[in-house]
């Protein structure tokens, strides 16, 4: 058997502890140029992750204000508790002792539990502290590490029903509940250049997470102050003459310039609910309101326009050449098409009646005729050049569009065919068009300035130079004059006739076929949910027409009995100025 010198066994043995420790060596030198040179940016940022905290400041959101001055949505300070996360015991500890001062709901320990289990470095113990909370707590938070209150801001609206559905809402982000974000309204539409720029403070913390020292912060940026075009004294006076219908809406524009005056909806709501807490009883007894308070029943709602949809079909015809302002149709108080009978309003008949008559007395059988003549498509044409079917790029996106019906749109929708008997219901604003209150004051606002192109804004400010889209000034003026004359001895002479001078239109749109037996009805007789829509829309004043108000009342019966009376109280207001 071999057997190897001592000394040379030493020698191997030593060459192979030598290249053993190279070996290794070599190793670790790599590591440590990985660590220390490739991925040095990478466990830099997880080292100042585990001591650098970074918490949000948040800008003060921008209030909004009325062209009067009035602040309808404003910021108010909150306090709230939130504790550093610490060890299992002392977070169970220092809970109940809090919970034992301000007493926690069952949903805040459920948040706290889970926000732990996200090993979230500050926990929110409970959002907006009571003042006499916040006194308890400021005289034994000492006694816990950790522990602090903190301020944040809140929204609250001082005019909540009036300006509702105008300025809407915030609500809390699910994220972080101290982020304030604009939910409906001007709120939502404007977040953005409400809400501002959240700024941070770096702040070092130790091992166990307590703060060392701020490293560095960065200021917010407030958020900015949106000036309505709204009147708060004329917004509060029009909400209290409509809170006397069960459901309406009222729109008033300054047709010098495009602006919204006034826009109320009745039933409304209280805001400063839906911003704050809300009560699961108090989300119902809103959500399941009959006469749904949530909604804009200026812009968010449609219906059929009734007789005054009436000047779009007089204008067309006009337009189109096939009647003249004095060539006269007979009314007998219906027409037959076909198989069906369609019935003026006064079953006795008007007689024979021009243009201007017709729309004076608002009769049915003549623009049944005009309708006839001019045909759907015609008629869509000329709803829609007025604004119709169309958004009035107004700054609340929930505006509906309505609806102006014409062949191909029932083809493709509904897959038949259009019948003749549908363009004569159309022509007196019925069957299947609709339109917003809104687009009915615009429709007014494109007459009364000239333009097809008039638009209503919200927000205060100088709007775009731009060049005037010129509607026939002479077929306005016929359409004018008529408009004048509803108002001295037609339709809304009732309540409209004044020394200063009204244009105006009334409207009644019927919510079901009305029998034989009904015609003529009182429409209080009724109940309510089966009376006519009622409609208004009128200018002023005579000499330098400047305001339109447009009003609508769910269910009222009559444009000229129930809401050409609060079209004129409104123009008396507006008169005042």
């Amino acid at each position: 058997m071999f057997n190897r010198n001592p000394k040379d066994e030493v020698k191997f043995r030593a060459k192979i502890v030598i290249l053993t420790t190279i070996g290794l060596s070599a190793v670790l030198i790599a590591n440590l140029f990985r660590l220390q040179i490739i991925e040095a940016n990478k466990y830099e940022l997880l080292s100042k992750k585990n001591r650098i905290r970074v918490s949000p400041i948040l800008p003060k959101r921008g209030r909004i204000i009325t062209s009067d001055g009035k602040i309808v949505a404003r910021n108010a300070y909150r306090y709230k508790l939130l504790m550093e996360r610490c060890k299992g015991k002392n977070f169970q500890e220092n809970i109940e002792f809090l919970n034992s001062r301000v007493k926690l709901e069952e949903s805040d320990l459920a948040r706290i539990a889970n926000s732990r289990k996200k090993r979230l470095p500050l926990i929110l113990i409970k959002d907006e502290l009571t003042w006499d909370e916040y006194c308890r707590l400021s005289m034994i938070l000492f006694k816990i590490n950790g522990a602090f209150i903190e301020k944040a801001y809140a929204r609250e609206y001082p005019m909540a029903f009036e300006f509702a559905h105008i300025v809407g809402h915030v609500s809390k982000n699910k994220n972080d509940p101290s982020i304030l974000i604009g939910k409906t309204g001007i709120e939502a539409e404007l977040n953005d250049l409400l809400f501002g720029k959240i700024g941070n403070v770096q702040t070092e913390v130790n091992s166990v997470g307590r703060k060392v020292r701020i490293i560095d912060s960065q200021a917010p940026i407030d958020g900015s102050d949106v000036t309505l075009t709204i009147d708060s004294r004329l917004q509060k006076y029009v909400c209290d003459v409509l809170s006397h219908e069960k459901a309406g809406a009222c729109v008033v524009l300054d047709i010098s310039n495009g602006e919204v005056l006034a826009m109320a909806s009745t039933p409304s709501f209280d805001p400063n609910l839906l911003a704050g807490k809300m009560t699961r009883d108090q989300w119902n007894a809103i959500a399941n309101d009959p006469l749904f308070p949530l909604l804009n029943r200026a812009i968010d709602c449609s219906y059929p326009p009734g007789s005054i949809f009436k000047i779009i079909v007089a204008f067309a015809a006009l337009s189109e050449g096939v009647i003249s302002p004095n060539d006269k149709i007979f009314c007998g108080g219906g027409v037959k098409l076909e198989d069906r009978t369609l019935h003026c309003w006064n079953r006795g008949g008007h007689g024979y009646m021009n243009l201007s008559d017709a729309l004076i007395f608002s009769c049915d059988c003549y623009f049944f005729e005009l309708a006839r003549r001019l045909g759907i498509n015609a008629i869509a044409k000329y709803a829609e050049k007025f604004g119709y079917g169309s958004k009035t790029d107004l700054e609340l996106s929930s505006e509906n569009v309505g609806l102006v019906p014409s062949k191909s749109w029932k083809l493709l929708r509904r897959g038949t065919s259009w019948k003749p008997y549908e363009t004569l219901i159309v022509g007196i604003g019925q069957g299947s068009l609709l339109a917003t209150l809104t687009q009915s004051a615009v429709m007014f606002g494109k007459i009364f300035t000239g333009d097809y192109d008039f638009s209503p804004t919200l927000i205060k400010g100088e709007r775009k130079e731009r060049v005037k889209n010129p509607i026939d000034s002479k077929l306005l003026e016929i359409i004018k004059e008529a408009l004048r004359r509803v108002c001295l001895y037609g339709t809304a002479s009732g309540s409209c006739l004044t020394d200063y001078g009204i244009f105006g239109k009334t409207g009644s749109s019927q919510v079901r076929t009305i029998k034989t037996n009904e015609a003529g009805k009182d429409q209080k007789l009724f109940q309510w949910e089966r009376r006519d829509h009622a409609f208004f829309v009128g200018c002023a004043p005579y000499k330098n027409p400047k305001y339109v108000v447009a009003v609508f009342v769910e269910h009222g019966g009559g444009g000229a009995s129930v809401a050409a009376p609060i079209a004129r109280k409104i123009f008396d207001k507006l008169m005042e100025k």
